[in-house]
């Protein structure tokens, strides 16, 4: 999935405004103007493409805003993947393991209980699974139905 598309998705679920996304980016010392949020959020213009970098200031602000902000040091660069971003979204919105199967249940995913687990090993585990976009595409739908409000 493109970073676009997971940053669009994510504030859907969340029914994030454009001033929460811009809270989002300054939590991380990222600030991020209104236009420039248009653009990540209608991408009309190929050209302006999101970055991986942006995605990741995203997820780890959102970690910030719900969890609160945690000191980063980053040894190495990180490569920001499926499994990567499943992990953010599951520590931002402090997700328990039946919440997280719960949300691919309800976008009518079926996945087994042990795959979930692997999907969030370390990749230097031998039972590491590495999570494809349609299993980050059906999470994401799920989440839009977890945070679902009826009023």
């Amino acid at each position: 999935m493109k970073p676009s598309q997971i940053i669009k998705e994510i504030k859907e679920a969340l029914k994030l405004s454009k001033k929460d996304i811009q809270k989002i980016y300054e939590l991380e010392e990222f600030p991020l103007s209104i236009d420039r949020i248009n653009q990540i959020l209608n991408p009309k213009n190929k050209k302006e493409e999101v970055s991986y970098e942006e995605l990741g200031v995203f997820l780890d602000g959102l970690i910030s805003l719900k969890r609160g902000k945690i000191p980063r040091e980053y040894p190495h660069e990180i490569i920001l993947d499926n499994n990567l971003i499943l992990k953010k979204l599951r520590a931002a919105l402090d997700l328990k393991e039946f919440e997280v199967a719960l949300i691919f249940e309800l976008a009518d995913f079926p996945i087994r209980k042990s795959k979930i687990k692997d999907i969030f090993r370390s990749p230097l585990n031998k039972k590491y699974k590495e999570c494809d976009d349609k299993t980050l595409k059906a999470f994401l739908e799920g989440l839009k139905e977890f945070y679902f409000d009826v009023s």
